[in-house]
């Protein structure tokens, strides 16, 4: 059944249209008779493309994206995106039927585009920008080739339901970048804007973005089972989870600390050389540093020099090995990247899994190989007092590489 109608929306999806798709070579515009139709329950008048006239609004040409007989993740968009607008009841199988034809032809009609069957990039841009919900994907063994319009204000959103220990990767096209939000809507990590992994089981946000001209995109999405996190750690560029509990530096202080306690079993100030400075250590006011299980975590709070400073998460460090808190030892790779990396791993093995991504660095005391990411952040591998071989072994990772 088609839906064909909603005069506001039109008018703003045509004046959108206009807006977004400068460029290319200039068409003749012909003006279509109007009518100022006062909306019920309004006093605001808009002017419309009357729903029963039969004129078009001659809009600049541009491609045909998807003909009838194509089966495709285009053809997917497309059917979505009517049925989100309400041109059409679709059920968005990526087929280009019959049903189709009808669909593309009432939401044509509806902008004021020739009702041709035939779906262009204006249509697409029309439809994207007047479209609110975010468009599910489903992706099997084999990656999947999409598309999407994005504009500085308007970022393209999709959600994709993973399964911890997967990795998510996103080859974006020219002009836009990518981003991952968690089932909580926080940033996921990545070491190299490109590489996702999953640490929990849940439905995830894929966001698209430009900062330059509104452009139509691909995107390609691939989806692989059983890699990436391994380990009950992982420590990110901007800080660590435990079992798909993320961590992020500059988070409050209170509930990781409670957290910590209670996902590692026992308090500290025990064995296996475990420590909690407080807050109250008049040697460090403002500063609290928990050690336990070969994890160093440190926070800042208020001090005589910075009064008003929230208590926050700063870094976070890992050294290894360690020992649970019956004195067992704990696995191989219990702390870990997300690429796998631990204290034990050797500098061939860190310049094989990162490549040119790791630059050597040092300080007046020690030496170590420092993998940023796009925002700055960092994750620092040591080595010890001397230059490393290829065959020296990491003995410590951190979120911070000291100066």
């Amino acid at each position: 059944m088609t839906r064909i109608g909603r005069p506001v929306l039109m008018a703003a999806a045509l004046a959108l249209v206009a807006a977004a798709c400068g460029g290319g070579e200039t068409a003749t515009t012909t003006t279509a008779p109007t009518t100022t139709t006062t909306v019920p329950t309004t006093t605001t008048t808009t002017t419309t493309v009357p729903e029963t006239t039969t004129t078009t609004t001659t809009l600049p040409e541009s491609p045909v994206m998807a003909v009838e007989g194509d089966t495709n993740h285009t053809v997917f968009a497309i059917q979505f995106l009517i049925d989100c607008v309400g041109y059409a009841d679709l059920i968005p199988d990526g087929t280009f039927n019959l049903g189709t034809t009808a669909a593309v032809q009432a939401a044509q009609t509806a902008l004021g585009f020739e009702p041709t069957g035939a779906p262009t990039e204006n249509l697409f841009i029309a439809l994207s920008r007047a479209c609110p919900e975010s468009r599910p994907l489903t992706v099997g063994a084999d990656p999947v080739d999409t598309i999407g319009f994005a504009s500085l204000d308007d970022p393209e959103t999709f959600t994709i339901s993973l399964l911890r220990g997967s990795t998510l990767t996103l080859v974006p096209g020219e002009g836009v970048t990518v981003a991952v939000k968690d089932p909580e809507g926080e940033p996921l990590a990545s070491e190299d804007g490109i590489a996702f992994g999953i640490l929990a089981s849940g439905d995830y946000t894929i966001e698209v973005s430009t900062s330059g001209e509104p452009t139509i995109f691909t995107l390609r999405v691939a989806v692989a089972s059983g890699a990436g996190a391994a380990g009950d750690w992982i420590i990110t560029t901007d800080g660590i989870a435990y079992k798909g509990t993320k961590f992020t530096l500059g988070t409050a202080a209170g509930p990781m600390i409670t957290k910590i306690f209670e996902f590692l079993g026992h308090n500290v100030r025990g064995t296996y050389n475990e420590f909690d400075t407080g807050w109250s250590d008049p040697d460090q006011l403002g500063v609290r540093g928990i050690f336990i299980e070969g994890i160093a975590f440190l926070f800042l709070g208020p001090s005589p020099s910075y009064p008003g400073r929230a208590e926050t998460f700063e870094r976070v460090r890992y050294v290894g090995p360690s020992f649970d808190a019956n004195g067992g030892p704990r696995p191989t790779g219990w702390v870990r990247t997300l690429s796998g990396i631990t204290v034990g791993n050797t500098l061939a093995e860190l310049k094989t899994t990162y490549g040119g991504g790791v630059q050597p660095g040092s300080n007046a005391n020690e030496h170590y190989y420092r993998y940023g990411a796009a925002d700055g952040s960092e994750v620092c591998f040591y080595f010890g007092d001397d230059a490393p071989t290829d065959s020296d072994k990491i003995t410590e990772i951190s979120t911070e590489c000291r100066g």
